[in-house]
């Protein structure tokens, strides 16, 4: 099956503005659990769990500035 692309967004919700903030507390939350985790004893849960956090916060910022500056394209080219 092949996926279709997400249609730009219509309007910035308080929701998108909390999966950024979401996004942005995963990435050091993920930093401190690699640091603990390095400190005390390296293993692989540890290890896994904060680079997946890390990653995770990443891609949701990413995605959430792209669909971002889709909705901004999007604003500017409907009032013109």
């Amino acid at each position: 099956m092949r996926r279709r692309p997400l249609p730009p967004p219509e309007r910035l919700t308080g929701a998108d503005l909390l999966r950024l903030g979401l996004g942005l507390l995963m990435i050091p939350l993920g930093l401190v659990i690699l640091v603990r985790t390095m400190s005390l004893a390296v293993t692989v849960p540890g290890v896994l769990a904060g680079g997946a956090l890390m990653a995770f916060g990443v891609h949701r910022l990413w995605l959430g500035w792209s669909r971002y500056r889709l909705y901004r394209q999007n604003k500017g080219g409907s009032g013109r």
